[in-house]
């Protein structure tokens, strides 16, 4: 899992940068995804291997915090999924053996996994 795109986004929000040029990967292309869905990313651009990130600078850099550590991990149960969900207003992906999820997603899919960064909502 790669874990310095989440860094790189949350460095560009606290120095306010708009642009973030940035090597693709496979896993990234998941996060990325949501992270349009979820409208922290504006948009991207492709050229060959480089990928162009345009960030929406309206969001607080302590709104998004990575979680993942290669050497701590925290794996989550469903059941816990759920009750985290309920009790917080926290968006967070959860990485599966079907892919990167969302909270939600995963509580549908009844999968559980490793937290990767949790969203503040509130």
């Amino acid at each position: 899992m790669d874990y310095k795109l989440i860094n790189l986004i949350k460095l560009n929000l606290i120095y306010k940068k708009k642009v973030l040029k940035y090597t693709i990967k496979k896993n990234n292309i998941n996060i990325i995804k949501i992270l349009i869905t979820l409208n922290i990313i504006k948009y991207v651009k492709k050229n060959n291997k480089n990928v162009y990130i345009y960030i929406n600078n309206f969001i607080k850099h302590n709104f998004i915090k990575n979680l993942y550590k290669p050497s701590k991990k925290i794996f989550l149960k469903n059941e816990i999924i759920k009750k985290l969900t309920i009790k917080k207003k926290w968006i967070f992906l959860v990485s599966t053996n079907k892919g990167i999820l969302t909270n939600f997603e995963a509580i549908k899919k009844n999968l559980g996994g490793v937290m990767l960064l949790k969203i503040n909502n509130g």
